[in-house]
């Protein structure tokens, strides 16, 4: 037996063992998903998340004390528990809800949200009782993507934490051009499962399948190499502001003055770059009741030949809707309107039944209205500008499809805008970033990104950050845009190209069901 053998074996009877005892497969699910999150902004330890998978995939097709979506259930705790936990911190601190009844609100979210591993690992056993052990290699990524696709629209989605984006700084972010962010994702799951078959059964399926994973994504990066669509690349000069304005002060009426005071004050030096960036809600009130100041910044940019995008609130007096919206006010004047709004945060579901029941469900500015889902991208002269007001960046195919409303044949900027002084000093803001960064790999698009205390910065067509601010500080970033774009596969196709593995991978599934049960 040669020392590979012994290694081997070890680790089996190691792992045998800890399927013997339910409180020791509880805690090993919990802290294989706690481990998750360090794969993610700002840690970035990009191949902990394939440390984390391992376990939760072995367990899923092997007999144990607990039934496999029990242990994809405590995976899903673990992971959430800690990688989703501002959430407290959003109900507690700026929600008002006390420590108990924020912790309780933040424990039942996790819960929801564990159901989804749950149901994976209850599906990837249900595939390998009833076909070829080796389908783990498809069934896995398979329903992983399928679990990842409905916590991102069940109930307004929280497309948080998809595998993909644990990988923007790895060589698998390559694949995100062709297959978008769960196509990464996909490719993450694969990879574990062949490494599983492989530590169980010495899978000389997984070995081959292993090699054209690699020679994949070795194809990918090198497709990044490639020239861009832009023979004379344009840049602009572009401004983005981060005022650090406190999220208690934010709508304090007493405070209005030197909000916008710092406002002006923070752009005062670089009114003539070719657009001048303020962040989602820059200033607190409705348009229609600040008219005197929209004018005064009007005629600002017109004197420089300038556009100011900045993020305001909108009332509509005849239908008496109110929306959160981008408004571009100088040489070219245009608006947007948010698609996707947070619940409570900017919406209450049920609101005639709900509001009033406690603090945080009566948060001031919560009750907007969507914007309509056909909107075109903002058109200016010198660039096609895709916006996204806050959590809106982490839905791709609201990116895509304002990024394909946009005219033919023009450069494209990604430009976003937030506050994300609701998650307090956590990992959210870190992780609102890096699904930012994946959106501008995906399209082949550079990005600026303009927030309330940071993270703002630029980013590149390749998912780079270029320059960014640090946290909580009042200050300004100037730079040099290139407007280069590539012409992505992902761009041309969007989400036909996963869609199009997951049906070939149903195929496969059924098939090998199918000729498990004639052989019989």
């Amino acid at each position: 037996m040669t020392q590979a053998d012994v290694a081997e074996s070890g680790l089996q009877k190691l792992i045998a063992n800890l399927l013997l005892s339910k409180w020791q497969l509880r805690l090993t699910m919990l802290l294989a998903g706690a481990i998750y999150p360090l794969a993610f902004a700002p840690f970035g330890f990009w191949p902990i998340a394939f440390f984390s998978f391992l376990p939760l995939l072995y367990v899923t097709v092997t007999p144990a004390v607990l039934s496999p979506f029990k242990c994809g259930f405590y995976w899903g705790v673990g992971a959430f528990g800690i990688g989703a936990s501002w959430v407290y911190v959003s109900i507690h601190e700026f929600g008002f809800v006390p420590v108990f009844g924020a912790a309780l609100m933040t424990l039942a979210f996790v819960l929801y949200l564990a159901l989804f591993k749950g149901a994976f690992a209850y599906f990837v056993n249900l595939i390998w009782r009833k076909a070829n052990h080796q389908l783990l290699l498809l069934s896995a990524p398979f329903c992983w993507v399928i679990s990842e696709y409905m916590q991102s629209v069940v109930f307004g989605g929280f497309p948080w934490l998809l595998a993909g984006y644990s990988q923007i700084d790895s060589p698998l972010a390559a694949l995100a051009t062709w297959l978008g962010v769960y196509g990464v994702s996909w490719m993450v799951i694969a990879l574990s499962a062949g490494i599983s078959l492989l530590l169980s059964e010495r899978s000389h399926a997984a070995k081959l399948a292993l090699s054209v994973f690699a020679g994949v994504i070795l194809v990918a990066n090198v497709s990044l190499k490639e020239p861009t669509n832009a023979t004379e690349p344009k840049s602009l000069k572009v401004a983005l502001i981060q005022p650090n304005t406190p999220q208690a002060q934010k709508w304090d009426r007493k405070y209005f003055g030197d909000i916008v005071d710092s406002l002006f004050t923070t752009s005062a030096d670089v009114w003539g770059a070719d657009f001048v960036i303020w962040p989602e809600g820059a200033i607190p009130a409705y348009e229609h009741q600040v008219r005197d100041i929209l004018a005064d910044l009007t005629l600002i940019n017109q004197r420089y030949q300038s556009n100011l995008i900045l993020g305001i609130p909108e009332y509509q007096r005849d239908t008496e809707k109110s929306y959160v919206a981008l408004m571009a006010i100088g040489e070219e004047p245009q608006n947007y309107r948010k698609q996707v709004l947070v619940p409570f945060g900017e919406y209450v579901p049920l609101q005639d039944l709900l509001r009033g029941l406690i603090k945080f469900l009566d948060l001031p500015m919560s009750g907007f209205t969507q914007g309509d889902a056909g909107q075109p991208p903002m058109v200016f002269e010198k660039v096609t500008m895709i916006p996204a007001i806050c959590y809106e960046i982490v839905y791709p195919e609201i990116i895509h499809r304002l990024a394909s409303n946009g005219p033919d044949g023009r450069q494209q900027l990604i430009v976003t805008v937030s506050n994300d002084a609701w998650f307090g000093d956590s990992f959210g803001p870190y992780q609102h970033m890096e699904m930012a960064r994946m959106r501008a790999l995906e399209l082949g698009v550079p990005l600026i990104r303009s927030t309330n205390d940071g993270i703002t910065g630029f980013v590149d067509l390749n998912g780079e950050i270029i320059s960014s601010l640090p946290r909580y500080q009042r200050a300004h970033l100037v730079d040099e845009v290139s407007l280069e774009n590539r012409d992505t596969i992902y761009r041309q196709i969007g989400f036909w190209g996963i869609v199009s593995m997951l049906l070939l991978s149903l195929f496969f599934i059924l098939w090998s069901i199918r000729s498990k049960h004639d052989t019989k």
